[in-house]
């Protein structure tokens, strides 16, 4: 476990980096792999500041994997989603969506590095775009960390490539 906690700041970031190319690259591959796909990449702007990785198995039915840093931690959550269709009271490709799942990652308070792991929430509203392959959504991701103070404001706007939906 020692080997996932980072000696600096500065490795912290390279970490982060890394993580987050690979899991661009890695979302970039399965959806090329795949001829139709209900995948989106993109990036989650907020707490965390990161990558965001988002698969559908049916309409309402998602997965998705966030990457991310803020405040000296680096996170990594996975997260299942149910959507809820709002095209009957509003326009075509708006959804508002309900989740949780959990993550792990480092905080680094005054060069103390601590591992942290915890629960999530997540909860917003959803737009995808009938004509172009692209999506956004706003959404509340509280997290509550087992071993250190818990974020329970974590608020985010994330935009999305669309591959296939």
């Amino acid at each position: 476990m020692a080997s996932l906690l980072p000696l600096h700041c500065n490795n912290m970031k390279k970490r982060l980096f890394i993580f987050i190319a690979l899991l661009l690259g890695v979302g970039i591959q399965i959806v090329n792999a795949q001829t139709k796909s209900n995948a989106q990449v993109g990036l989650r702007l907020g707490l965390p500041l990161g990558g965001t990785v988002r698969y559908f198995f049916d309409d309402a039915n998602a997965v998705e994997g966030i990457a991310g840093v803020y405040s000296g931690t680096f996170t990594v959550t996975g997260l299942y989603e149910r959507h809820f269709d709002l095209s009957a009271l509003t326009t075509e490709g708006f959804a508002w969506f309900i989740g949780g799942g959990a993550h792990m990652g480092t905080r680094d308070t005054d060069g103390n590095v601590k591992f942290i792991a915890g629960i999530d929430g997540i909860g917003g509203i959803d737009y995808t775009f009938p004509t172009l392959p692209l999506n956004l959504s706003l959404d509340w991701k509280p997290a509550i960390h087992f071993n250190t103070s818990s974020d329970l404001t974590d608020f985010a706007v994330s935009v999305r490539y669309t591959f296939g939906r």
